[in-house]
């Protein structure tokens, strides 16, 4: 395989676990100023998420930029296709939108406008465990996707 060194995403080595995937797409993520701190000059260490997802913060993330991430994610072999299915399907970017969704609940679409996705999802996690109990598989989906934005939200940067 030939890896053009001018592509928009740099390649890198798989996640491990991860499924018949040798070479992953990601964005570098910028790296932070470091002006004035008193451990100026030391390597800043990006977790493997940060690096699949580059600067988003879930806490502040628009619909349109979860459909870009769930992609991002699911290359990477972090979701599955069903799990990547449930993020990247964001209501609010379907044309009918408008007409539909949002006539019946009185809101326009705002695709770009930025909302907190670990408390949307955890909100979902709990309706799931309520209302659909007797399906498990879309529970540990659900489950899977919340422990994931949390991951991302307060990554862990411990060095070994």
């Amino acid at each position: 395989m030939r890896i053009d060194e001018d592509a928009p995403y740099p390649l890198l080595p798989a996640i491990p676990g991860a499924p018949g995937r040798d070479l992953v797409p990601y964005r570098e993520p910028p790296v932070p100023a470091t002006d004035g701190a008193p451990d100026a000059g030391t390597p800043v260490v990006v977790s493997p998420l940060q690096r699949i997802i580059g600067d988003l913060d879930v806490r502040r993330l628009s619909p349109r930029q979860a459909v870009g991430m769930s992609m991002d994610l699911y290359i990477s072999g972090v979701l599955s296709w069903e799990e990547y299915a449930m993020v990247a399907f964001q209501p609010e970017l379907q044309p009918a939108y408008d007409r539909t969704v949002g006539a019946l609940i009185g809101q326009r679409a705002e695709p770009d406008r930025r909302r907190d996705f670990v408390a949307l999802w955890e909100d979902r996690l709990r309706f799931e465990r309520r209302y659909n109990a007797e399906d498990p598989k879309l529970i540990e989906r659900t489950e899977h996707i919340a422990n994931l934005l949390r991951r991302i939200d307060a990554p862990t940067h411990a060095l070994v």
